[in-house]
């Protein structure tokens, strides 16, 4: 029986196959298979979940296996556990652990789908759609990058070439009378030669055969054609030269501004796998080698493609035969060119990585400078930073040795064709077959001919600059928007502020999931405390609320409507939050403030500090509300800080409104100041507060109490303290023990926090 998906049920009695398909057309059964037995050798593992029970198939040379099985009823807490390079399902069972199956990391989405099914099958709850996306290239099968769909191995470089012009098409006209300029300027380089040719042959070899001024006519002659010619080539590369430079720049600013408005739009998934100095390199270093190639390396490569297609011609209507002679290397050269190009690919996106990385660890460093200082860790910086610069040079060293192998050869191959020039030419001008002027003409011509040979190691290197760089730029385009509106959006631009988390499921990545079937709902106006220990889930929590993530498994309502069917504008409009650490842009205290209303006027902006209790401190400034506040706010005091974000807060204006360890790391008079403030911003308002300091959610009307991604406990103040066993509780006497060890301690209670006691 191998219908079922492909699955061998040989061996097994008629009614458990019957069962098998039963159960599989009703989509109950978990089936996934790996490559690695249980002892963690590579080999054929399958586990099969239905009519439940999970069993655990193993090939071995006679066949294949059952080795073990286990009654779905008695296992509990399924999850993932990372070995060494590979991935095992694990469930309890009767108080131990079991592993179910294992595989190495390139399988560890199906375990992750199977770990998800076999948790809502635990629950009886319906199973979730298997995420069939094996991320593989179907191409080549190389796994495909985290962002995006492109395999960089199976990459069009002509798309990717095609796609970096398409952003000319605003100045189709420019680029139009560019290439028109190209090519006459190239054509007019073709002149000087053949005019020395006539020189030769028809003055300077005839002074004894015409009268001496007709040969003074004809050489004046020849010599003002020659100068006019040059004046007209200086001019054509002067107006060439500066269409490119405005060519290169527009299309630059075009690339760029696409580049970071893609990344305003892109959700915190983005960036929570990314670094910033990664980022920055793309809209930094690889901007600027686009702008590097339009303006340097495409324009010479168009010349001397055009030198490369109008000399050979030239020189077969002179002399074919002779010709044919000068233009053997080409062929050799063009084979050369194709494998170092194929080579160089791969060369210069190792370089280009090392500057990511390179990127990514000074800008840590600069970041991180007080942390640096304050513990001493200058010299172990230097060390780390040492080794990215060396692996940058290093990779640059393997760029610039193959191109230092590469011209050499193509020179090589340019002097033989000049010499085979000569050796051919000058017979026949000693057998009287070509005149003087047509192997002078000849020798000019074919060294002309060396630039654009010459030039072509060039186009390999700009050319592999721009595709990497490009690719590198595109990969961001590419990545799709994860928060955006759906097509069926609705506006909401009033709402009440009522919130519902239905069996919510996420994880940061498909592997690991970090709410598991969360249950909420918060009434309009209500204020919600959000307990828990480090890890339990409570950031994530409220990181789903401001839809910086969507859930990957349930739906979160605001007023009735799913978030996701919310316009994304109404809904920024109407959520509110103030973090933990409270980022301010360099900039004013006033352009602080108004950020989330650029429009506000002065009294608006100084009517929301006077109620986050930040006029007094802001007015003692010299500058006042025109005071700069530096980078990431430096200039001012953490309370300093907290209180212009809650004014930001206030201002905005938000219905539901999100508050982060809103009180931490301030010292008691800026925390009472600091707790006036977020009461004159919650009125009329949902709120959903954490915070460790359990006496500052003494005011909520209930509290949620997070463990381990799950709601464990909900209810008022007094209820949870009443549950003594209860997660809630222990939170209290722990803060309570605390609290007295520093009294013991200092003498005297602490005023920063008081002790939580049941009312």
């Amino acid at each position: 029986m191998s219908d079922l998906n492909g699955s061998d049920t040989k061996g097994l009695p008629e009614e458990s196959k019957q069962q098998l398909q039963q159960t599989a057309d009703e989509d109950r059964t978990i089936r996934v298979e790996t490559d690695l037995d249980r002892y963690g050798r590579l080999g054929h593992s399958r586990l099969e979940i239905y009519d439940g029970t999970a069993r655990t198939f193993q090939k071995t040379p006679t066949g294949e296996e059952l080795i073990e099985e286990h009654p779905v009823a008695e296992l509990t807490n399924p999850r993932l556990e990372d070995l060494v390079d590979a991935t095992a399902l694990i469930a309890d069972r009767n108080g131990g652990s079991v592993e179910l199956i294992r595989a190495t990391n390139r399988q560890n989405l199906a375990l992750a789908n199977a770990e998800k099914r076999l948790k809502a099958m635990i629950d009886g709850k319906p199973l979730p759609p298997i995420d069939d996306t094996n991320r593989l290239c179907p191409k080549c099968g190389r796994p495909l990058p985290k962002y995006n769909n492109v395999c960089e191995a199976c990459v069009s470089r002509g798309k990717t070439l095609l796609r970096l012009f398409e952003y000319t098409k605003p100045y189709r006209g420019r680029l139009i009378w560019g290439t028109l300029l190209s090519v006459g300027g190239m054509v007019l380089e073709l002149l000087p030669p053949y005019l020395t040719k006539i020189l030769i042959d028809e003055t300077l070899e005839k002074k004894d055969t015409l009268p001496m001024a007709e040969v003074y006519a004809h050489f004046l002659q020849i010599i003002l054609i020659l100068l006019v010619a040059r004046f007209i080539i200086l001019g054509v590369q002067i107006a060439r030269g500066r269409n490119v430079a405005f060519l290169g720049a527009r299309i630059t600013i075009a690339i760029r501004h696409s580049l970071f408005e893609k990344l305003q739009h892109l959700s915190l998934g983005f960036y929570d796998k990314r670094n910033v100095g990664s980022i920055m390199s793309r809209m930094t270093n690889d901007t600027g080698a686009l702008y590097d190639v339009l303006v340097d390396g495409i324009p010479v490569v168009v010349n001397q493609m055009v030198l490369l297609i109008g000399i050979p011609t030239v020189l077969l209507l002179m002399n074919w035969k002779i010709g044919l002679w000068a233009l053997i290397p080409i062929p050799v050269v063009a084979l050369a060119v194709n494998y170092f190009r194929k080579k160089m690919n791969r060369v210069w996106s190792r370089v280009w990585h090392q500057w990511s990385r390179m990127s990514s660890a000074l800008s840590g460093v600069l970041q991180g400078t007080r942390v640096v200082k304050a513990f001493y860790g200058e010299d172990r910086e230097v060390s780390r930073f040492n080794r990215r610069i060396s692996e940058l040079s290093e990779a640059g060293y393997v760029a610039e040795a193959g191109w230092a192998t590469f011209f050499p050869l193509v020179l090589f191959a340019m002097g033989m064709s000049t010499i085979l020039v000569w050796f051919v030419g000058g017979r026949g001008v000693l057998q009287g077959i070509m005149t003087v002027g047509e192997l002078v003409a000849f020798i000019a011509y074919v060294q002309r001919l060396n630039d654009p040979l010459m030039n072509l190691q060039r186009l390999i290197d700009w050319s592999t600059r721009a595709l990497t760089a490009a690719e590198r730029v595109f990969e961001i385009l590419d990545t799709p928007i994860d928060i955006k509106d759906a097509e069926d959006a609705v506006a909401m631009p009033q709402v009440e502020g009522g919130i519902k988390f239905s069996d919510v499921h996420f994880g940061y990545d498909k592997l690991r999931t970090v709410l598991h079937g969360v249950d909420l709902e918060v009434k309009p106006g209500e204020m919600i405390g959000i307990v828990g220990h480090s890890g339990s889930g409570k950031t994530t929590l409220i990181n789903m609320i401001l839809r910086f993530y969507d859930p990957t498994q349930g739906h979160i309502e605001l007023d009735g409507v799913d978030l996701r069917k919310i316009k994304v504008d109404d809904f920024r409009r109407q959520v509110g939050v103030v973090l933990q650490e409270s980022y301010l842009f360099p900039g004013t205290i006033k352009d602080n403030i108004a950020y989330g209303r650029p429009d506000a006027t002065l009294r608006e902006v100084m009517e929301a500090a006077k109620a986050a209790n930040a006029h007094d401190f802001i007015v003692k400034f010299p500058d006042g509300y025109d005071t700069y506040v530096g980078e990431r706010g430096q200039r001012l005091s953490g309370g300093e800080r907290q209180r212009i974000s809650i004014a930001r807060a206030i201002l905005h204006n938000p219905k539901v409104l999100i508050l982060d360890e809103a009180t931490a790391s301030v010292d008691t008079e800026t925390e009472r100041m600091i707790q006036e403030a977020i009461e004159n911003l919650v009125e009329g308002r949902t709120v959903l507060a954490i915070a460790h300091r359990l006496s500052t959610l003494k005011n909520a009307d209930r509290l949620v109490v997070m463990d381990e991604g799950r709601v464990a406990e909900l209810g008022t103040h007094e209820e949870l303290l009443a549950l003594e066993d209860g997660i809630y509780a222990k939170l209290v006497r722990m803060q309570s023990e605390v609290s007295k060890m520093q009294q013991n301690f200092l003498g005297e209670m602490p005023a920063e926090e008081e002790p939580v006691t049941a009312t």
